[in-house]
């Protein structure tokens, strides 16, 4: 099993989790100004418990929300963030946008100090963006170190203290377990139910007829549903209403990075980008790529919703375009330097990477002109057919 393989590294990555936080606390008194001075004391001072506001943060208040009888989950920010001590750093009234199935997920952080979890939750993040990559076997001496560079840029700070993360892990660990059902299962259901956009890579297994997979994966989802619903009857009622009118407000935000919104801006249809990214996924799925990173590509490209730091979502489908070849590496190193840059967006005066919308673009090409091939599913093809198994 991989987890017997790999037993020793998860043992690391689960003491770093434990440790590090204790050893910021510890340092952090004596070299602040230090860690601020080179750059690092946003990063180290939530490790060392300072908290502030986070996207994280946000997640597990709409839980608390939740399960707290006077208040619910979809007030907004400003309601619930003193539910679990988190200090705002301006006036936000919008509301949770992610799907009611997600906030349960949340739940038993509510217990604990909001500065602790915090700070565990920022070494996990590093942890996942490192296990992302080890999963579709990059090798440890690159993963490692790399994760450390992409949770110190200017986008992997603000994800560091997101989902994204964690997101990543789960579509490569849907990716890796493809072939077990529960895994797998519980794999595309946690990403469906964190993000439901990303239900749209349940079309995988379904063309393989992958059914207990299915079963599984709908099952979290089901399950966490009826868990927020028992808690709270009109979830559903609320996401459709006050979410979607948060929602809606959002993509009307200047800092807005998916392809769509760029779009508006020039006065054309949004729907014209959703349009286009379903014909790139044809026309890869005609050239014979892998149908479960088409689809990955996909939900990245009609996802309404992605700001400088979503760059963090397309890790997986980056190693599987470094790895198919010298066009996919190139495409990478412009989605990298995109990310890391700090142009002023040519809409408003903010300053944010545009990475995102370069990945889309540049991933949108790999996907078509790209080496990707098809690859069976482990045990379901003779070892002949499936010896070129490298991501």
């Amino acid at each position: 099993m991989l987890v017997r393989r790999h037993s020793r590294e998860l043992i690391a990555n689960l003491l770093a989790i434990a440790l590090i936080p204790f050893i910021a606390r510890a340092l952090w008194p004596r070299f602040s100004e230090a860690f601020t001075t080179f750059g690092f004391g946003d990063v180290v001072g939530k490790l060392a418990g300072l908290g502030g506001w986070t996207d994280a943060g946000w997640e597990v208040a709409s839980a608390v929300g939740l399960i707290r009888p006077d208040f619910k989950a979809y007030d907004s920010l400003e309601v619930l963030h003193p539910l679990i001590g988190m200090e705002l750093e301006f006036v936000d009234l919008s509301v949770h946008s992610h799907p009611p199935m997600s906030i349960p997920l949340g739940v038993p952080l509510g217990f604990i100090d909001y500065g602790w979890w915090l700070s565990f939750w920022v070494v996990a993040s590093f942890c996942a963006i490192a296990l992302t990559m080890r999963l579709l076997r990059v090798a440890p001496h690159i993963a490692y170190p790399l994760a450390v560079v992409i949770g110190l840029s200017v986008p992997g700070k603000w994800a560091l203290v997101s989902t994204y993360p964690l997101s990543a892990l789960l579509v490569a660990l849907a990716w890796r377990m493809r072939a077990r059902p529960i895994a797998g299962g519980l794999s595309y259901g946690l990403l469906g139910a964190t993000r439901g956009i990303g239900l749209i890579l349940l079309l995988y297994p379904l063309v393989h007829r992958q059914w207990k997979t299915i079963m599984v994966a709908v099952g979290t989802v089901l399950a966490l549903l009826l868990i927020a619903l028992a808690f709270e009857p009109t979830i559903i009622a609320d996401f459709l209403t006050t979410s979607r009118d948060s929602i809606t407000a959002n993509m009307q935000r200047d800092d807005l990075l998916t392809i769509g919104s760029f779009f508006r801006r020039w006065g054309l249809p949004e729907y014209l980008a959703w349009i286009i990214a379903l014909v790139v996924a044809l026309i890869a799925y005609l050239r014979k790529q892998e149908l479960f990173w088409i689809l990955n590509w996909l939900i990245l490209a009609v996802s309404p919703i992605a700001w400088f730091h979503t760059i963090i979502l397309g890790i997986p489908l980056m190693v599987v375009l470094w790895k198919s070849g010298r066009l996919g590496q190139v495409l990478v190193l412009i989605t990298a330097a995109a990310a890391i840059s700090q142009p002023v967006n040519p809409f408003t005066t903010l300053v944010f990477s545009t990475g995102w919308t370069v990945f889309i673009i540049a991933s949108g090409i790999g996907i078509i002109a790209c080496k990707i091939p098809r690859r069976p599913l482990p045990g379901h093809t003779p070892k002949q057919a499936g010896a070129n198994h490298s991501v």
